[in-house]
């Protein structure tokens, strides 16, 4: 029995070509071409090819398209019309097909998919029927993830279906969702069943696992929690301890799907539970597509906040959403933030179209994507829902929005407005981008505390925030800029360490007023450029007042401050005698130094002054000799002035001598990041060498650094966050002496 296809140009222009069925076929479609095919439809036998070259569209009219070779679709369409039901409209065949983009434009009935379909771009149902017979892929890469288009309420897609989403070699938190309906089980989807299987999956770990037959939870080295839902009544993320429940709670087909916080390490491999250990894998959410109208309630108390996941296979547009008693912002999380990622806010205060983000640097837009989950706040107490409908969908994929990328991409009001960033200085100079906030200024905003500003959310590692009375801010409206206005930072989570703020001034410019940072720990003033970028690096050390939360300030001033920066204080015993050196960087309208001095590290007195010797703003440096040490412990810190008088402190260093013989201590110890402080106490010039290994003997870390002699302090750098537990730190010195510290990392 022969079978015939007819192929023509949709134009109907008389170019035609016949092939018959049932033979090996490998039929290639010029670019830029639309063909129909009518009769009984289309059929790719074993071992053939059908190759759809370029952007052609491939409509099938009243037929069927088996597939017992390979569709190469390359950036094509495939559209199913007419009026037939799916005993006729179909995909089926013994391999899986796979569609750049899927149309069903059916006047009537529908398509069904009775074989492996996937679907690399668009889906787009917008006539008839589509039912997946659960053979439906969504699929998501490096390179795409697909979406569903706009569904009309006239058609309907019946059956469940898998959507992927791709994720990058990151160990990161993530705010996800199970964009379905009817889903099913954590475990089943996320967890892959439980099984390992390359670029699939991933662990869900947790106190006490029992694995498959238990709480679904996988072991790990930790047991940390890796997957938190939102409990709402306590305004807190709670910890997921059975994952053999629905991924997405309900069944009913509106805003059945749930929020998550989970933090992915890669595919389901058991050495990514130890750190740096990360690859690329996809997970799949399986249920039924969630189409129509979805409303999900938000809080019914004003400035409490719901988790919504976003109901689509496809992205949002936050301003296509009908938000009812909803602030016009929502927050996420950008997992290429940091080490571990970081929460960005995005707001619309003015209702432009044009969204101000809390971090410049990261990738996010106002397109929520496909599995992305989202915060936004209610306004006053009373009923509060947001709204979303198929015309909120929007055509733009943002890949970044899950990929470890940078974007340079700007947004903002217009209004004068800086922006704090806060990074991790590494050894070499480069920088990590760790966390941001940003501050606006115009007189149409109110100098209390109002909606205008955005609460700031708490990171997982370093947390940047502007403090307004007792809240913690991501953005701050205030009116327009005036002398003495400050701007109060706080900063937690920090670890010993070296960082940077960044400070991007646009459109606060006005003669004579100058920007000051002031750090409290280190008594010093620096100025920030009102037009353009500063940068200004800080340490943090074992001293409580250098990880104070408020120790930073930034004021504005009319005249000229004191930018000089003790950059380094050091003491050292010299034979029987002192030495006290310090560096001096931005010298600038100074009178002179103070070396004071005080055997309890209380009380100071002071034994030396210091005229200026250096040229106007140069960096320059200082010593002086104590030749009336003391046994035992001997402190000292520098006092600076300036020529109107204002007086700065130093950090204090100090030296011991006859009484205590030479050490060497780790501060903080514990450490929790990945910089060990080594302090040096009375030991001898020379260069020391020191090796960092773990319990099973493995070298981890070797460096080496040069000691002037007396009491220092050393910061050793290991280059990525250790793991949790007990390791031996060895310090090699003069005449081969050996010393071994012990180190906990917690």
């Amino acid at each position: 029995m022969k079978h015939y296809y007819t192929t023509s140009k949709a134009t109907n222009n008389g170019f035609a070509f016949n092939t018959t069925g049932l033979f090996l076929l490998i039929l290639v479609v010029n670019l830029l071409n639309t063909f129909t095919t009518a009769a009984q439809g289309i059929i790719i036998n074993p071992r053939s090819s059908m190759v759809l070259n370029g952007g052609v569209t491939l409509v099938i009219n009243n037929g069927s398209l088996k597939n017992d070779g390979a569709l190469i679709p390359t950036t094509s369409t495939v559209k199913f019309s007419g009026d037939t039901d799916t005993l006729t409209s179909n995909v089926n065949g013994s391999n899986k097909t796979i569609f750049h983009n899927l149309s069903i434009v059916k006047s009537s009935y529908g398509v069904a998919l009775k074989s492996a379909v996937g679907v690399r771009n668009v889906l787009a149902v917008t006539g008839g029927n589509l039912y997946t017979d659960s053979n439906l892929t969504l699929i998501s890469d490096a390179a795409l993830t697909a979406r569903l288009d706009v569904v009309p309420s006239t058609s309907k897609i019946i059956g469940k279906a898998n959507v992927e989403r791709y994720i990058p070699s990151r160990r990161a938190w993530r705010l996800m969702t199970a964009p379905v309906t009817s889903s099913n089980t954590i475990f089943n989807s996320w967890q892959n069943k439980g099984i390992y299987t390359p670029g699939l999956g991933t662990l869900v770990t947790g106190t006490n696992p029992t694995g498959a037959t238990g709480n679904g939870l996988d072991l790990s080295y930790q047991n940390n929690v890796s997957l938190k839902s939102w409990n709402p009544a306590t305004q807190a993320l709670v910890n997921v301890l059975n994952t053999h429940v629905s991924a997405s709670p309900r069944n009913t087909g509106s805003a059945d799907n749930t929020g998550y916080f989970m933090f992915v390490r890669g595919d389901r491999d058991p050495n990514n539970t130890f750190v740096p250990n990360s690859n690329i894998t996809t997970l799949t959410s399986i249920g039924s597509l969630q189409t129509g109208t979805q409303v999900f309630a938000a809080s019914n108390t004003a400035n409490r906040y719901a988790l919504i996941g976003n109901p689509y296979a496809s992205p949002v547009d936050f301003d296509k959403i009908v938000r009812n008693n909803v602030v016009k912002r929502f927050y996420v999380w950008d997992p290429t933030i940091n080490a571990l990622g970081g929460y960005v806010m995005m707001d619309d205060l003015d209702n432009d179209g044009i969204y101000v983000k809390s971090i410049l640097a990261s990738n996010q837009t106002k397109d929520i994507q496909s599995s992305q989950a989202f915060f936004v706040e209610t306004k006053v107490n009373g009923e509060a829902a947001v709204t979303f409908n198929e015309n909120s969908k929007s055509g733009k994929n943002n890949n970044l929005a899950f990929r470890p990328q940078t974007s340079n991409t700007t947004s903002g009001t217009g209004v004068g407005q800086i922006r704090t960033n806060l990074y991790l200085l590494e050894a070499n100079n480069t920088t990590i981008f760790a966390d941001g906030v940003i501050a606006e200024f115009n007189d149409i905003y109110s100098a209390g505390l109002d909606r205008d500003d955005a609460i700031k959310f708490g990171n997982v590692d370093e947390n940047l925030a502007l403090q307004r009375i007792t809240t913690s801010l991501a953005a701050e409206r205030r009116p327009a800029l005036t002398i003495n206005d400050t701007v109060l930072f706080k900063i937690t989570k920090i670890v010993s360490r070296n960082y940077q703020f960044e400070f991007i001034v646009d459109g606060l410019q006005q003669q004579d007023m100058y920007g000051i940072l002031i750090d409290s720990y280190l008594n010093t003033n620096t100025i920030v450029s009102l037009a353009g970028t500063t940068t200004v690096n800080f340490s943090v050390n074992g001293n409580a007042a250098s990880y104070a939360a408020n120790r930073f300030r930034l004021v504005f001033r009319l005249t000229a401050p004191l930018p000089v920066t003790i950059t380094n204080v050091a003491a050292y015993q010299k034979n029987t005698n002192i030495a006290v050196d310090w560096k001096v960087a931005n010298e600038m309208n100074m009178l002179k130094y103070d070396v004071e001095k005080s055997i309890d590290g209380t009380t100071f007195t002071t034994v030396a002054t210091i005229n200026v010797t250096g040229t106007y703003n140069a960096a320059n440096s200082y010593n002086w000799l104590d030749e009336n040490a003391v046994q035992g412990n001997n402190f000292y810190r520098i006092k600076s002035y300036d020529n109107n008088g204002e007086v700065k402190y130093s950090s204090i260093v100090k030296v011991t001598i006859g009484q205590k013989e030479g050490s060497f201590s780790i501060y903080p110890n514990p450490i929790t990041g990945n910089v060990i402080n080594l302090q040096i106490n009375n030991q001898p010039a020379g260069n020391y060498h020191v090796r960092l290994t773990n319990n099973i003997g493995q070298v981890l870390y070797v460096s080496s650094f040069n000691n002037n002699g007396g009491s220092n302090s050393q910061s050793l750098n290991t280059g990525s966050k250790l793991p949790v537990g007990i390791y031996q730190l060895e310090i090699i010195g003069q005449d081969n002496n050996h010393n071994t510290q012990k180190v906990i990392v917690e």
